[in-house]
């Protein structure tokens, strides 16, 4: 598909990394290279801005002044780091800000609407800040994402009586972990809330995104479940691991909150926020690890084994609720499900 965007680059001059591109609409008629170095920075075009070389300007009111940064290092290896109000997305999955990420080639990275780059070149294994001028239009709008929520059970009994520093250290890398396994399933974590991690995918009304997630959340409990036996990661003696994981989906506005140059985080607002932490309180022994609210359920049920739980009522709302266990991928055995209970 044609771009209609307008793009303004002046090229670097050679420098100590190899040579990579940003393509738009590759192998097509009106494929557009730009070909960066070190580093290559993606901003907004406004008039009387200064064109510097290695900037790629975009005319589009929905990208911010300084967007996002490529940083490549000496020996081939690329990053990318969002400093944005509206988000950058890499294959489809939007970044926390200010979180330094690894981008590869083949990759495409998505600054608006309809304005994506793929990045090509061989594959392998400080900024000057400007001033902000003009205001990014805000272009946060409605999607529809599938939140997930994991959570410690009996957290509060740990901190109370497990040794802190133990605790601390366990939580950390059992985080740590979890993250990479969200990243590998196309989400984004979001936050973590003292005890639980909270990550999101998003998409249409096609549910592609509840597919991918429902996929993550039998993932991380597996996970979960190895990682409470590996001293390794979990070393809180007394204390064992379990873990208890709620997946709501529905429509929400998603934006980037901080200052004019430094993009501190993600808000998220919409009711499937609330619902998946809610949700997360009725998952335990009689229903299994990972319950699911109705909309998410509808969307990946051909993918996925779902057990009816009936309504709940989730603290807040006022209206039960239909509930749902994923208990692992449609046609697969009781030892390809959640870990839990069948």
């Amino acid at each position: 598909m044609s771009t209609t965007h307008r793009y303004r680059y002046l090229p670097p001059a050679p420098g100590s990394a190899p040579a990579k591109s940003l393509v738009v609409n590759p192998g097509a008629a009106d494929e557009q290279r730009f070909p960066f170095y070190n580093t290559l920075e993606i901003g907004r075009h406004e008039a009387g801005r200064t064109e510097l070389p290695a900037h790629l300007l975009i005319d589009d009111p929905t990208v911010s002044f300084r967007h996002c940064l490529i940083t490549q290092s000496p020996g081939g290896r690329c990053t990318i780091r969002d400093v944005s109000r509206n988000g950058t997305r890499l294959d489809g999955r939007r970044l926390v800000p200010n979180v330094e990420v690894s981008v590869t080639v083949g990759q495409s990275i998505e600054v608006a609407p309809g304005c994506a780059f793929v990045l090509l070149g061989e594959a392998v294994g400080t900024d000057t800040v400007l001033d902000e001028g003009g205001r990014t239009m805000g272009a946060a709008g409605v999607t529809v994402a599938t939140v997930l929520v994991g959570d410690i059970r009996d957290y509060t009994v740990l901190v109370r009586q497990a040794p802190a520093v133990d605790l601390q250290r366990s939580v950390a890398r059992l985080f740590e972990r979890l993250t990479e396994e969200v990243v590998r399933h196309g989400g984004t974590v979001k936050e973590y809330q003292g005890d639980a991690v909270f990550a999101f995918w998003e998409g249409t009304l096609q549910g592609g995104q509840a597919v991918r997630a429902c996929g993550a959340a039998l993932a991380l409990n597996r996970l979960a479940l190895e990682l409470a036996e590996d001293r390794a990661t979990w070393d809180v003696p007394g204390f064992p691991l379990r873990m208890e994981w709620a997946l709501a989906t529905g429509p929400v506005v998603i934006d980037s909150i901080g200052g004019t140059h430094q993009r501190a985080g993600l808000s998220m607002i919409g009711e499937a926020v609330v619902l998946a932490f809610r949700l997360e309180k009725f998952a335990g022994d009689e229903t299994g690890p990972i319950v699911a609210c109705a909309m998410t359920k509808n969307m990946a049920g051909d993918a996925f084994r779902f057990r009816d739980l009936g309504e709940m009522h989730a603290k807040g709302f006022d209206r039960a609720d239909h509930v749902f266990a994923l208990e692992g991928e449609a046609g697969a055995g009781a030892d390809g499900g959640s870990g839990g209970p069948q």
